[in-house]
């Protein structure tokens, strides 16, 4: 199986070691060890013994885990290293050439390459807005027919932070229902709802063959420990994944595991200055392109740590992005990489120096009209 190339991890890896500042990371402002763990726990961790872990996980871990699930247990999450390796072995274990997907798209590349390299007949959901990228749960329904065998969606969307509501999820389950087709709901960046915007449930406590990635990258800053989860009620799903990874990682790495697991128990109080520092920052870039309107116009999120920018220079937003990095090293992700209009910008809300990224780009700004 031959992957296609990964625009948006090119993109990083080759920004990687150039800029001081980064308005583009989709994460929260990372932790560290010492954030997670007193005197006592690091204690603990040095002396933990560094033998073999569990197939399905730390269960401390999933335990955490399932209390964030209305219909969930423990047994019910199989825990990974980072949601990347949820994606891949879900699609590795349930799709075949020529299944029927569909698609909402702009996604997170692995989501829909994963299911092209296998040979899957991928139907896109576009926005109704490309540049807003805003989705009507109707045009996905028609979409859908008897050979569906997978539904695949992101709310909160990356990157534009767009939402869609209680029943219109609702309609898509039903949907599935009708045609006997899988769900796969990335729901990194649930959990981080801007207040005026309701949070959804998550897929699989709403259809018992629904499955719900996340992990604790995003939301609680900590994707250095690489753990993600799997989660769904489905017994046949659950069986397929651990057994695939006898042949990969075969389990995930306990430190990082009890790691993870101690940041669970202050989840809500991390979710709670996360989400006060994304609407910190929110305010302070809308501000930011209503000040800078004649090359900014800021397309607003409903949830999530990014929001999209239309930039409106005589430059593309690869090229922006490139001058940019180049002359004040900052790093930004232009729209062209993650399959969306290249006129679009992802800016990143979560870090603690976004006020010091905006500086650097207000210089670059300034510079525009003679560098046009």
């Amino acid at each position: 199986m031959e992957l296609p190339a990964f625009p948006l991890v090119q993109w990083f890896a080759a920004a990687e070691g150039r800029f001081e500042f980064s308005l583009s990371h989709s994460d929260c402002e990372p932790l560290s060890v010492s954030d997670i763990l007193g005197d006592a726990e690091q204690k603990t961790l040095a002396n933990l013994p560094l033998g073999y872990g569990t197939f399905a996980g730390l269960e401390e871990l999933r335990q955490s885990v399932a209390r964030q699930y209305a219909t969930l247990k423990q047994d019910d999450v199989l825990i990974f290293g980072g949601a990347s390796e949820v994606i891949y072995t879900f699609m590795r274990t349930n799709l075949n050439p020529g299944d029927e997907v569909v698609i909402q798209a702009p996604i997170f590349n692995s989501l829909k390459a994963t299911a092209q390299a296998i040979g899957c007949q991928i139907i896109e959901w576009r926005p109704t807005n490309e540049l807003t990228c805003e989705f009507d749960v109707s045009t996905l329904i028609d979409l859908c027919n008897e050979q569906t065998k997978l539904i695949v969606f992101n709310f909160p969307h990356n990157p534009s932070g767009q939402m869609i509501s209680e029943d219109e999820l609702i309609s898509i389950v039903e949907t599935a229902q009708k045609y006997d087709a899988m769900i796969f709901s990335d729901e990194q960046f649930r959990l981080l709802e801007l207040p005026e915007s309701p949070r959804l449930p998550p897929a699989c406590d709403v259809y018992d063959k629904a499955v719900s990635v996340a992990g604790v990258s995003k939301t609680l800053g900590l994707g250095g420990l690489r753990i993600g989860w799997l989660a769904t009620r489905n017994r046949d799903l659950l069986k397929r994944a651990r057994e695939y990874r006898y042949y990969t990682t075969e389990m995930t790495n306990t430190p990082c595991q009890m790691l993870a697991a101690q940041a669970m128990k202050h989840h809500d109080e991390i979710l709670t200055r996360n989400r006060k520092r994304i609407i910190h920052n929110l305010k302070q870039l809308q501000a930011f392109c209503l000040r800078h309107k004649q090359y900014l116009d800021l397309h607003p999120p409903q949830a999530g740590p990014m929001a999209v920018v239309e930039q409106t220079t005589s430059f593309t937003s690869t090229e922006f992005c490139q001058r940019l990095l180049d002359e004040q090293r900052v790093m930004l992700v232009p729209g062209e990489v993650m399959g969306i209009s290249n006129r679009l910008l992802r800016i990143g809300l979560g870090r603690d120096d976004f006020s010091k990224g905006l500086n650097r780009l207000e210089t670059f700004l300034q510079s525009m009209p003679a560098a046009n």
